[in-house]
């Protein structure tokens, strides 16, 4: 019966291992990815990307991925000093970012969505957004007439 057990353990892991990497293109190692996620943003954002009640911290459950549909959005996701700032490599935050826009948010990516690369985030970076509050405003508005047309 043990050995049962243990087999039936293993095979859900590599399932689900298989299952997960196939749905994150660009997100090498989920459990890296989450590991990065918990201590970077989760103390923020929260374990779900729910946020703060106040909206002090904003929610990225369900949401954060219509960032990646409006024009500036996907920019935004890599130039704010939370993600622009974060101790991780280029490669690291792309695979942290895929990784929180596929768990928490998949259903708000835009069909088209590319996975962010290692290049795309250095030269984002470069470029950090210094008043986030503004062009956050923006994008929300462009999120919203967007989903209004649809």
């Amino acid at each position: 019966m043990r050995g049962f057990t243990f087999s039936g353990v293993w095979l859900c892991t590599v399932l689900f291992t298989g299952q997960a990497l196939a749905d994150m293109p660009g997100v090498e190692n989920p459990n890296r990815a989450k590991f990065n996620y918990m201590l970077n943003c989760q103390g923020c954002h929260g374990p779900s990307g729910s946020g703060t009640a106040d909206g002090a911290v904003p929610q990225m459950q369900n949401y954060v991925g219509y960032f990646a549909g409006v024009k500036g959005g996907r920019e935004f996701l890599v130039q704010v000093p939370g993600s622009a700032n974060a101790d991780l490599s280029n490669s690291a935050l792309a695979e942290v970012l895929n990784w929180m826009l596929f768990t928490l948010s998949a259903n708000e990516l835009p069909a088209d969505f590319k996975p962010y690369e290692t290049a795309e985030i250095q030269r984002l970076r470069d470029q950090p957004i210094e008043d986030v509050e503004p062009v956050r405003e923006v994008l929300v508005e462009r999120i919203n007439t967007r989903l209004e047309r649809h």
